[in-house]
């Protein structure tokens, strides 16, 4: 919230590598690092090329080539959009990489979200990573069955279906089995997974509250 409330990019800039100072004490920026830069990467070349020639604030002249000019507002204003997209990006990636998804999902329902919309979203969490195993198992298979993954176009075609049919069949029977033991369980719900709520939890949330309020308020003001 606080990226979108700052007039220029170079708030959000160092909001951006503040997270990836975070990810770097957490051990995991290299994996942060390179997800956000091939995410938001095509998005920072597209964003200021289009800004710098059509951004409706555009007034002064930076470059002219012929009848296309591209102008010095627009880039800045591109700048801010692309700092504010790096900074969420990181913060998501950051959430990604430190948190259990059953941890959240235990978490979320212990603040009073409903259990099925906790669920659904520790399954959409889980999703990719688990096709991802399941294709890798699935790889490795064919691949000890004499699977040529290297061959012509049209065996790598072949590879592909050999890869997809168990992999949507196992998709589906993974479906059909969370299914019924959603269906088996009892009326009283228990966790094996138990979150704590800090002391600092609760003071590190509760100072990103005000920061953000102070922040918009500053904003009204200016």
């Amino acid at each position: 919230m606080i990226v979108f409330l700052l007039p220029n990019p170079w708030g959000p800039a160092l909001i951006a590598v503040a997270l990836l100072g975070v990810a770097a004490v957490a051990g995991f920026l290299g994996g942060v690092a390179k997800l956000a830069a091939v995410t938001t990467g095509p998005l920072l070349v597209a964003v200021v090329l289009v800004q710098g020639l059509f951004y409706t604030g555009n007034e002064t002249p930076l470059i002219v080539f012929g009848p296309v000019t591209f102008w010095e507002e627009g880039p800045y204003y591109g700048l801010l959009v692309y700092f504010r997209v790096l900074a969420v990006v990181c913060a998501v990636l950051i959430m990604v990489f430190s948190t259990y998804p059953k941890t959240m999902m235990v978490a979320f329902i212990d603040k009073g979200l409903s259990p099925k919309l906790a669920y659904v979203f520790m399954a959409s969490l889980q999703f990719i990573p688990d096709m991802q195993r399941r294709a890798r198992a699935i790889i490795e298979a064919q691949q000890a069955r004499g699977l040529d993954l290297e061959a012509n176009i049209w065996s790598r075609f072949q590879a592909l279906l050999a890869m997809m049919i168990p992999l949507l069949t196992g998709a589906l029977i993974s479906v059909e089995t969370r299914s019924l033991a959603l269906e088996a369980r009892g009326g009283v719900r228990s966790h094996l997974i138990e979150v704590p709520d800090s002391a600092t939890d609760r003071v590190i949330r509760w100072s990103m509250a005000a920061i953000v309020v102070l922040v918009a308020v500053w904003r009204i003001v200016l």
